[in-house]
């Protein structure tokens, strides 16, 4: 459990009574830039006066970049894939640059930057629903330090489908996870951006510990 979640929970619990070396601490902590912890404050009064952190803007430079290097070569056919080098084995996955092309674009940056490739762990491993990972604390609340936005779209959660973890509308960040098996539920809440495409029994062997040893991008 993070510093701001036990926080937030202790205000919840006895805010009257709220000790005033916690008091101390949050001052000491002060507001995180990351959503996944933004979001463990929940509506907490406690943390009222943090002020809102949106996902990074950026000029049309940056959007035509990302329509001539991702959309455009998936339109002609060049579709990207993710693989990710498991003990247990390689998963393959088409990453959906036309219909999820920022939350792509996101993972391949992170994956050539090397951020997956230190240590990173299936944090969380839930038998015929999900492995989650990219979190590089193991936590669960840990992210890259900015969100982006969701890129709902028409894709469906089938066995196979790779999403992006939120804790909120528009806190995805570095956390994703692949589905054990159909999840409909999940249709509509969060952002499908790839699927599996080879590696089914290495997904399906995953436990919760299991170490990513690289993840590797090809355009």
């Amino acid at each position: 459990m993070s510093a701001v979640h036990y926080l937030a929970e202790l205000w919840k619990r006895d805010s009257a009574n709220f000790p005033a070396t916690s008091r101390q601490a949050l001052e000491r902590i002060g507001a995180p830039t990351d959503p996944l912890e933004r979001n463990a404050a929940g509506a907490s009064a406690l943390f009222a006066a943090w002020p809102t952190i949106l996902p990074p803007t950026r000029n049309s430079a940056w959007y035509e970049d990302v329509v001539r290097n991702l959309i455009a070569p998936a339109l002609r056919g060049q579709k990207p894939t993710l693989t990710l080098n498991t003990v247990r084995g390689p998963i393959v996955l088409e990453l959906f640059a036309v219909d999820a092309p920022l939350t792509v674009n996101n993972i391949i940056s992170l994956a050539k930057a090397g951020y997956y490739n230190k240590g990173t762990r299936f944090h969380r491993v839930v038998p015929n629903f999900v492995a989650q990972d990219g979190d590089p604390t193991g936590t669960g609340s840990g992210g890259p330090g900015y969100s982006i936005r969701d890129e709902m779209n028409a894709h469906r959660y089938e066995r196979g489908a790779l999403g992006m973890a939120l804790s909120g509308p528009d806190t995805g960040g570095s956390q994703y996870f692949v589905t054990h098996s159909p999840q409909p539920h999940l249709d509509g809440g969060y952002t499908v951006f790839g699927r599996v495409l080879s590696g089914w029994s290495a997904l399906d062997t995953i436990v919760q510990g299991d170490l990513i040893k690289s993840v590797t991008v090809r355009k």
